[in-house]
């Protein structure tokens, strides 16, 4: 049976303290300042596997995150705003970028930010494991891009996909093939948007140690034997540093590993159709138990593997 979407239906406010109390609850630390206690809003949010979508759609405000406290650990995700109608000014990281509609900015719900909406405004944020951009983009680094404008053509590209699956967001509930599609089209068309903010900044150790470690674990990860000693030894590093690498993406690098193995096997079985037995499968991406892939590749995706394409 596929996975049902949490789905947060449709929330609408008429007064500030009520529009406060949504958005509050949809992320944390944030706080919503307008001229007027009458104040007309509304909020929807769903998952899409590990993706998050919410569609906001509200007056003139101004909107500040963790300005009166600091977030408890880092969220190991991205967010990108992206507005599709209205303009607004996103400011972190001591960077601004203008927000008018089809355009977007990257944002790291670990900092402090603000956003300046100086008209009614329509917006989709799109939050993403920022381990899922590194398996695309390794030299990625979100305390760096943070506050970065998005290529906007890519932007608007990005968000008229996201319009068109919010709008058959009760087909993502049903059909496990349709929602993984979703999710992946939805991440590659992210990472493309966030562009260059995605390369590496070579003056910097950590992003560059990071883009090493997740380089290699792609170039190896048909190797059974991959593990956090295999890299640390290939990186002449200790354990404990690369450890480090896969804490600051919140997960570890056994889990890491794990899943790229397992998106790796679901392009695998699209591309070959039932051409490749299950098993060359599972040997081909780094397993060396068929069983064991099945049981992961299930709890990943909700059906087994053999059913994956059926």
């Amino acid at each position: 049976m596929p996975q049902a979407t949490p789905f947060t239906p449709l929330r609408q406010a008429s007064h500030l303290e009520g529009w406060n109390d949504i958005v509050g609850g949809a992320f944390a630390g944030c706080v919503v300042d307008a001229p007027e206690t009458r104040f007309e809003a509304a909020l929807g949010a769903c998952h899409v596997d590990d993706l998050r979508f919410v569609k906001i759609r509200a007056q003139a405000s101004h909107v500040r995150r963790w300005q009166a406290r600091a977030p408890q650990r880092a969220s190991g995700a991205a967010l990108l705003h992206l507005q599709a109608a209205g303009t607004g000014i996103n400011r972190q990281n001591g960077l601004e970028s203008a927000l008018h509609a089809g355009e977007g900015a990257i944002c790291d719900p670990g900092q402090a930010y603000e956003i300046d909406f100086l008209t009614t405004y329509e917006m989709f944020v799109l939050e993403l494991p920022e381990n899922h951009i590194l398996a695309r983009q390794p030299g990625f680094d979100l305390e760096r891009a943070a506050g970065m404008a998005m290529e906007p053509s890519r932007v608007k590209l990005l968000l008229a996909f996201m319009q068109a699956a919010w709008e058959q967001v009760a087909l993502l509930s049903q059909d496990a093939d349709w929602r993984e599609c979703v999710s992946r089209i939805s991440l590659d068309l992210a990472v493309s948007a966030i562009g260059q903010a995605a390369e590496p900044d070579c003056g910097a150790g950590n992003a560059e140690l990071r883009r090493l470690v997740l380089a290699y674990i792609q170039d190896n990860i048909s190797d059974p034997s991959l593990r956090t000693s295999t890299i640390a030894k290939a990186m002449r590093v200790s354990p404990r540093t690369v450890q480090n690498v896969f804490e600051r993406l919140s997960t570890t690098a056994s889990a890491f590993i794990l899943h790229q193995r397992l998106r790796q096997a679901a392009e695998r079985l699209r591309a070959e159709r039932g051409r490749c037995s299950i098993t060359q499968v599972a040997y081909d991406c780094g397993f060396s138990d068929s069983a064991y892939f099945s049981r992961c590749f299930h709890k990943t995706f909700g059906v087994s593997p053999r059913n994956y394409l059926a």
